[in-house]
């Protein structure tokens, strides 16, 4: 699927045709489909990757455009467009939260585009590579817990104090920490600074477990510049959902072009 686009023709012509040869010529799969919305339900799973090339029908255009975008936002998805330079202004605009990948407006040079979109696609294959997640907690029922709710979508590995952090980071490098906000021997801050004041571990992403939702705490919390914070109480779904929120949007937000 990393290889697949799902691309939406909302106008004829030599160019959205060009695109569509070159990113073929690039081992592209693609679903080429109408601007309808009964099209784009049809096919919405059959690609991560949406190339939208926009409709002139301004209207018509926004309709499908706030479609495209609930869908990107719920599915992790990404929408890339194309297009005239007027629609073009009018989509960026409409782009409340941010959720256009890349964009190219008339003239537009199409070896760039397809070298962005091969760059999405590796970007894909990190996004569906297995994480590894350290957890750094003492309390042994909390790991546990999230060991079982993790398990099926993360390696996980858990330690109970910062003496084996430091023990554990010297050969491993996860994917991300989860780091107990409010351990007994050390607090939260301490070990976070440690971690981030090494070259070794400096870019690993840190994000505080706490059990506290007022607002002085997550204030205090967020003071400290981690990379995020979740709440002990979150159930299940929710947990799942803000990790892997967290790790789409560090992969590919990075890698915009607008």
């Amino acid at each position: 699927m990393k290889n697949s686009i799902l691309f939406i023709e909302g106008s004829d012509g030599f160019i959205p045709k060009a695109i569509i040869k070159k990113l073929k010529d690039a081992r592209f799969n693609l679903i080429c489909i109408n601007d309808t919305l009964d099209e784009i339900t049809q096919n919405r799973n059959s690609a991560d990757m949406i190339f939208y090339y926009l409709s002139s029908d301004s209207a018509h255009m926004q309709r499908t455009l706030q479609y495209l975008f609930e869908l990107c936002q719920n599915e992790h998805k990404t929408l890339t467009l194309a297009g005239e330079p007027f629609n073009m202004a009018k989509a960026k605009k409409q782009d409340s939260n941010n959720l256009i990948y890349a964009t190219y407006q008339r003239p537009i040079n199409i070896d760039g585009l397809v070298q962005k979109m091969l760059t999405l696609s590796n970007s894909y294959t990190e996004f569906n590579r297995t994480k590894s997640i350290l957890i750094i907690d003492d309390d042994n029922d909390f790991i546990q817990v999230m060991y079982n709710w993790l398990k099926c979508d993360y390696r996980i590995d858990a330690v109970r104090s910062s003496r084996e952090v430091i023990k554990y980071l010297g050969s491993f490098r996860p994917d991300l920490i989860l780091l107990d906000y409010e351990l007994p021997e050390s607090d939260g801050y301490q070990l976070l600074d440690q971690i981030r004041k090494s070259p070794i571990t400096s870019n690993i992403p840190i994000v505080f477990l706490t059990g506290k939702n007022d607002r002085e705490s997550v204030m205090s919390i967020l003071k400290l510049k981690p990379d995020g914070y979740l709440l002990k109480s979150m159930c299940r779904d929710e947990l799942l959902d803000s990790l892997n929120r967290f790790f789409a949007t560090n992969i590919f937000s990075q890698k915009k072009t607008h």
